[in-house]
Protein backbone atom coordinates (compact mmCIF):
# COMPACT_ATOMS: atom_id res chain seq x y z
CA UNK A 1 0.00 0.00 0.00
CA UNK A 2 1.14 3.46 -1.13
CA UNK A 3 1.36 6.01 1.61
CA UNK A 4 -1.12 9.08 -0.16
CA UNK A 5 0.01 11.52 2.13
CA UNK A 6 -2.54 13.54 4.28
CA UNK A 7 -6.17 12.83 4.09
CA UNK A 8 -8.58 15.49 2.87
CA UNK A 9 -10.19 16.10 6.63
CA UNK A 10 -6.56 17.03 7.37
CA UNK A 11 -6.21 19.51 4.55
CA UNK A 12 -9.75 21.09 5.27
CA UNK A 13 -8.24 21.65 8.61
CA UNK A 14 -5.39 22.99 7.28
CA UNK A 15 -7.08 25.06 4.65
CA UNK A 16 -10.91 25.84 5.34
CA UNK A 17 -12.65 27.66 2.73
CA UNK A 18 -12.17 31.05 3.19
CA UNK A 19 -8.15 30.44 3.51
CA UNK A 20 -8.45 28.57 -0.06
CA UNK A 21 -10.56 31.53 -1.56
CA UNK A 22 -8.10 34.01 -0.73
CA UNK A 23 -5.25 32.12 -2.11
CA UNK A 24 -7.40 31.68 -5.32
CA UNK A 25 -7.33 35.46 -4.97
CA UNK A 26 -3.80 35.93 -4.33
CA UNK A 27 -3.11 34.04 -7.73
CA UNK A 28 -5.31 36.19 -9.67
CA UNK A 29 -3.44 39.07 -8.20
CA UNK A 30 -0.26 37.58 -9.47
CA UNK A 31 -1.34 36.44 -12.91
CA UNK A 32 -3.21 40.02 -13.30
CA UNK A 33 0.63 41.55 -12.39
CA UNK A 34 2.76 38.74 -14.26
CA UNK A 35 1.18 39.75 -17.67
CA UNK A 36 0.96 43.53 -17.34
CA UNK A 37 4.31 43.75 -19.35
CA UNK A 38 2.65 41.03 -22.21
CA UNK A 39 -0.60 42.62 -22.42
CA UNK A 40 0.81 46.35 -22.90
CA UNK A 41 3.21 45.02 -25.29
CA UNK A 42 6.41 45.54 -23.50
CA UNK A 43 7.16 42.29 -24.09
CA UNK A 44 6.98 40.73 -26.87
CA UNK A 45 4.32 37.46 -27.52
CA UNK A 46 4.80 34.88 -30.14
CA UNK A 47 2.58 33.38 -31.54
CA UNK A 48 -0.59 35.87 -32.12
CA UNK A 49 -2.88 33.40 -30.21
CA UNK A 50 -1.00 33.03 -27.22
CA UNK A 51 -0.85 36.97 -27.22
CA UNK A 52 -4.62 36.93 -27.36
CA UNK A 53 -4.84 33.88 -24.18
CA UNK A 54 -2.52 35.87 -22.16
CA UNK A 55 -5.16 39.24 -22.95
CA UNK A 56 -7.75 36.95 -22.20
CA UNK A 57 -6.14 35.89 -18.96
CA UNK A 58 -5.40 39.41 -17.62
CA UNK A 59 -8.61 40.43 -18.42
CA UNK A 60 -10.59 37.31 -16.48
CA UNK A 61 -8.21 37.51 -13.39
CA UNK A 62 -9.05 41.45 -13.19
CA UNK A 63 -13.44 40.43 -13.49
CA UNK A 64 -12.55 37.63 -11.08
CA UNK A 65 -10.33 39.77 -8.74
CA UNK A 66 -13.58 42.52 -9.06
CA UNK A 67 -16.42 40.25 -8.78
CA UNK A 68 -14.86 38.79 -5.54
CA UNK A 69 -13.88 42.62 -3.90
CA UNK A 70 -17.38 44.23 -5.02
CA UNK A 71 -19.29 43.21 -7.70
CA UNK A 72 -20.14 39.57 -6.50
CA UNK A 73 -23.81 38.97 -5.89
CA UNK A 74 -24.53 35.38 -6.07
CA UNK A 75 -25.03 33.79 -3.13
CA UNK A 76 -23.53 30.34 -4.45
CA UNK A 77 -20.01 32.82 -4.93
CA UNK A 78 -17.53 33.46 -2.01
CA UNK A 79 -17.04 37.31 -1.70
CA UNK A 80 -15.13 39.74 0.28
CA UNK A 81 -18.43 40.72 2.40
CA UNK A 82 -18.93 36.82 3.34
CA UNK A 83 -15.35 36.82 4.56
CA UNK A 84 -15.15 40.58 5.90
CA UNK A 85 -19.23 41.29 7.19
CA UNK A 86 -20.00 45.02 6.34
CA UNK A 87 -16.92 45.30 3.80
CA UNK A 88 -17.20 48.22 1.29
CA UNK A 89 -15.06 49.90 -0.54
CA UNK A 90 -15.48 53.56 -1.40
CA UNK A 91 -11.95 54.58 -3.28
CA UNK A 92 -11.36 55.88 -6.69
CA UNK A 93 -9.77 52.43 -7.10
CA UNK A 94 -12.54 51.12 -6.36
CA UNK A 95 -14.71 52.77 -8.48
CA UNK A 96 -12.92 51.92 -11.21
CA UNK A 97 -12.38 48.11 -10.48
CA UNK A 98 -16.16 48.53 -11.31
CA UNK A 99 -16.05 49.71 -14.02
CA UNK A 100 -13.03 47.26 -14.82
CA UNK A 101 -14.99 44.58 -14.39
CA UNK A 102 -17.51 45.64 -16.51
CA UNK A 103 -15.51 46.24 -19.23
CA UNK A 104 -14.04 42.43 -18.99
CA UNK A 105 -17.71 40.75 -18.39
CA UNK A 106 -18.49 42.69 -21.93
CA UNK A 107 -15.99 42.31 -24.01
CA UNK A 108 -13.92 38.99 -22.86
CA UNK A 109 -16.95 37.36 -20.56
CA UNK A 110 -19.95 37.53 -22.96
CA UNK A 111 -20.76 38.01 -26.88
CA UNK A 112 -22.29 41.16 -26.17
CA UNK A 113 -23.27 44.26 -28.27
CA UNK A 114 -21.01 46.54 -27.11
CA UNK A 115 -18.09 43.74 -27.58
CA UNK A 116 -19.62 44.16 -31.65
CA UNK A 117 -20.71 47.76 -31.71
CA UNK A 118 -22.75 48.31 -34.78
CA UNK A 119 -19.85 50.99 -35.95
CA UNK A 120 -16.39 49.36 -35.66
CA UNK A 121 -14.92 53.14 -35.35
CA UNK A 122 -16.20 53.65 -31.74
CA UNK A 123 -14.04 50.51 -30.69
CA UNK A 124 -11.56 52.10 -28.28
CA UNK A 125 -8.63 50.32 -27.39
CA UNK A 126 -7.00 50.48 -24.27
CA UNK A 127 -3.93 52.22 -23.36
CA UNK A 128 -1.26 51.12 -22.01
CA UNK A 129 -1.76 53.34 -18.80
CA UNK A 130 -5.51 51.73 -18.66
CA UNK A 131 -3.86 48.39 -18.44
CA UNK A 132 -1.65 49.47 -16.03
CA UNK A 133 -4.03 50.66 -13.73
CA UNK A 134 -6.43 47.60 -13.48
CA UNK A 135 -3.38 45.91 -12.03
CA UNK A 136 -3.00 48.99 -9.98
CA UNK A 137 -6.55 48.91 -9.09
CA UNK A 138 -7.06 45.38 -8.65
CA UNK A 139 -3.65 45.46 -6.00
CA UNK A 140 -4.52 48.18 -4.33
CA UNK A 141 -8.47 47.23 -3.42
CA UNK A 142 -7.09 43.60 -2.61
CA UNK A 143 -4.31 44.63 -0.43
CA UNK A 144 -7.29 46.83 1.64
CA UNK A 145 -9.27 44.07 1.93
CA UNK A 146 -6.37 41.98 3.34
CA UNK A 147 -5.66 44.41 6.01
CA UNK A 148 -9.46 43.97 7.34
CA UNK A 149 -9.71 40.42 6.79
CA UNK A 150 -6.09 39.81 9.06
CA UNK A 151 -7.76 42.22 11.49
CA UNK A 152 -10.64 40.18 12.36
CA UNK A 153 -9.32 36.67 11.83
Amino acid sequence: MTDRGPSPEWWNAQLPPERRAIGIVQQAIGQIDGLVDYVTGRQPIEPRAVEIACIESFMVNVRLVADFLIKGREPKDLRAVDLVPGWKVDTEAGKRLGEWWDLASKHVMHLSKKRIPEDIGTIQPLTEAEQRQMAADCREVYESFLAQYSAVH
